[in-house]
């Protein structure tokens, strides 16, 4: 019975020592750490908010919500809205500025440079602390112009963060497409995931 069993497991490649003698696996370095530092597998699918281009999207779909709102708050604004003009003026200029640049910025995100563990210190602190402090300045701002009852200035400003997300949002996805990746936010850490090989970071 031993001989024919032996036989069958030479042919079928059995060895009882094949755990051990495995020398053909490597070790993905997108397994090896996940991103933000804790170690442990990369999911293939990151969750939806995760991906940035969904962050971007509801954040424009916020300020539109927010401008379509106010657009029955200016009716006593200065005929022709100049503050609305100036703050879509300021909008295209920072859309054009970033369509300039986002090709170098995304470059950048694809080789790793905003991963956390790969940060010096001062580079994490001022990405933990931008968001913050951002959101501060704007809530300060809304506030002086709601006390002052610039509700065009209000208008304007609204309108030229639209302008500057939809834009944002859509040359996000372009660039995804172009090199079929997705760029993932979360942890303090902006990455890729090649699509192509199943959630392996790019």
């Amino acid at each position: 019975m031993m001989p024919l069993m032996e036989t069958i497991r030479a042919y079928l490649g059995w060895c009882p020592l094949q755990a051990s003698m495995r020398t053909d696996l490597k070790v993905r370095p997108a397994t090896a750490a996940a991103a933000g530092g804790q170690d442990g597998p990369l999911r293939v699918e990151p969750g939806w908010w995760k991906r940035y281009h969904n962050q971007l999207l509801i954040t424009a779909i916020a300020f539109s919500a927010a401008a379509a709102a106010l657009f029955t708050l200016v009716e006593d604004a200065p005929p022709g809205y100049p503050a609305v003009w100036t703050g879509l003026a300021i909008g295209v200029g920072a859309a054009l500025g970033f369509l300039l640049s986002y090709r170098k910025q995304y470059a950048r995100v694809a080789a790793g440079e905003f991963v956390r563990d790969n940060m010096t210190r001062r580079q994490r602190i001022v990405r933990s602390l931008s968001l913050p402090v951002a959101s501060v300045l704007l809530a300060a701002v809304m506030a002086y112009f709601v006390l002052g009852g610039m509700f065009d200035r209000i208008l304007g400003l609204m309108l030229g963060m639209c302008l500057i997300c939809w834009t944002w949002y859509g040359l996000t996805i372009l660039w995804e497409r172009r090199h079929k990746a997705i760029m993932i936010a979360e942890k303090g850490s902006v990455y890729t995931v090649d699509t192509a090989t199943e959630g392996e970071r790019v």
